[in-house]
């Protein structure tokens, strides 16, 4: 596309549009995390505690390639809200669930909403603009979703305490339903050229696949881990499901994802940079707040903030690399924001072995954030350049897709290699480092704090040289980046 489609003013309405659902859904997968205690002193059902974060994630991830083809078949606009619709309905329902079997219903509905609100946001995105405008709206993109992603956390333990729990999901209806009015009234419909019938079955086969092995890896310390024959069976389930997916979609006139965008390396190795880049941002979220406060002693306040300059960073350098792709190309650019993530793992690590200080942490995690806002972006636009426009809905949707299900794969993966540590360091007393991170004091189950923060000092390091050689694929995967610049 070499022109806008719209009128400035229409397009600066949907961008805005598009920019909010963005937030919303980002909010949303990380926001419950501060207000699970406060929803479980409400609503009890602490044996379904995990199943509010799960199931939102389950049911956004899965949905996101099937999103992004019925937007290439039946048009964005209609299929954007139709995703809207859902999210706002999950987020009422979410408001007044009455029990922990009604909020995770809503959950799930909500995330069938969110599963299409990212994916068709970055469509439409590009068919708004031209190829050279697009870098600087990816920016933007790529900075509201890591910024909202990440301060959810904090803004869901502010509401909470200032509005309650029911706050968190109804503060989405004012600011989804001005999403919905833009849509509604500025967007003008974009419809692919044929009407392809939708794969039913590969969507299915797909969903099963991920779900099985999001299962397979998830897996807590101390009693009640799952047993591994139950895991391996999980996994084995995946990988036929997944073997069914790909028959199916080659066997497929009409596939749900189409082969050919997996033939291209400068498209698959975007997808594989997506997968690691999720590992990455979920791993650092998930593991440094925690060795700051479960190893060092830290407050919740200082866990959470110790990643802030990451959120920092990553919407400056995001900003910066769209003024350099179109000189540097997506290939330059990538594999510069990948040598940062590198940098900054290895200052992580230096840091978790030499007793380094919270600040010496925070600068760390600034790097990664400093590599990440380019590498966000080049993994987006290099797909979008090089995928046929008949294929830019789903080949769109496919790098928030494996970016999810890298980071929640490889977060659950990461976990095990926790569980297994502290297992292994303290027998089933491992249940009690959780309750370390609550302030009970010392000794907790029979075990003292020291102990536990020792223990779980030394099963995170092993966690962070995983993620270290993780950012060392990652450098080489840039390689097969498309290396041309915008100007070519």
């Amino acid at each position: 596309m070499t022109a806008p489609r719209f009128d400035p003013a229409r397009r600066r309405a949907v961008t805005f549009a598009l920019v909010l659902v963005t937030a919303l859904a980002s909010f949303e997968s990380t926001v419950v995390s501060t207000a699970m205690p406060t929803i479980i002193g409400d609503l009890s059902g602490l044996g379904l505690y995990s199943w509010v974060f799960s199931i939102y994630l389950l049911t956004s991830t899965i949905t996101m390639p099937v999103y992004g083809r019925l937007a290439d078949i039946y048009g964005r606009r209609k299929i954007l809200l139709i995703a809207i619709g859902l999210f706002l309905l999950g987020a009422l329902t979410c408001a007044l669930a009455r029990s922990m079997p009604q909020l995770i219903v809503a959950r799930a509905l909500q995330g069938l909403g969110a599963g299409g609100l990212i994916p068709v946001a970055l469509t439409v995105s590009a068919d708004l603009y031209t190829l050279e405008e697009r870098a600087r709206v990816q920016s933007l993109f790529s900075g509201v979703w890591g910024t909202a992603s990440l301060v959810g956390p904090l803004l869901g333990a502010a509401l909470t305490v200032s509005f309650g729990w029911r706050s968190i999901f109804s503060i989405n209806l004012p600011l989804g339903l001005l999403a919905f009015g833009l849509v509604a009234t500025q967007m003008v419909e974009s419809r692919g050229t044929s009407q392809d019938p939708v794969d039913v079955a590969g969507a299915l086969a797909l969903a099963g696949s991920v779900i099985a092995f999001l299962f397979a890896v998830l897996q807590r310390a101390g009693r009640g881990a799952l047993p591994w024959p139950a895991r391996l069976g999980l996994a084995l389930a995946g990988v036929a499901l997944l073997a069914l997916f790909v028959r199916l979609q080659r066997r497929r006139e009409h596939p749900l994802v189409p082969p050919r965008l997996f033939t291209r390396p400068e498209i698959a190795a975007p997808y594989l940079g997506g997968v690691l880049l999720g590992t990455t941002i979920y791993g650092v979220d998930t593991y440094v707040p925690l060795f700051v406060q479960g190893a060092r002693g830290g407050s919740a306040g200082a866990a959470g903030a110790v990643v802030t300059p990451l959120v920092f960073c990553w919407a400056a350098s995001a900003a910066v690399s769209a003024r350099l792709i179109p000189r540097l190309g997506f290939r330059r650019v990538a594999r510069g924001g990948a040598i940062l993530i590198l940098v900054g793992f290895l200052a992580l690590i230096a840091a978790a072995l030499k007793d380094a200080g919270v600040v010496v942490i925070s600068l760390a995690c600034a790097l990664m954030g400093a590599g990440l806002g380019p590498s966000s972006i080049a993994q987006v636009m290099a797909v979008q350049h090089a995928a046929e426009e008949r294929d830019r809905g789903v080949a769109t949707s496919l790098v928030p897709f494996f970016r999810t299900t890298g980071g929640s794969l490889g977060v659950g993966v990461l976990g095990g290699i926790l569980a297994a540590g502290l297992t292994a360091r303290l027998g089933d007393s491992a249940d009690a480092a959780g309750r370390l991170l609550t302030g009970e004091a010392s000794p907790v189950g029979g075990v003292s704090a020291a102990t536990l923060r020792h223990a779980i000092e030394g099963a995170l390091v092993p966690v962070f040289f995983v993620l270290l050689a993780l950012a060392v694929v990652n450098l080489l995967v840039t390689s097969r980046y498309p290396g041309v610049g915008i100007q070519k």
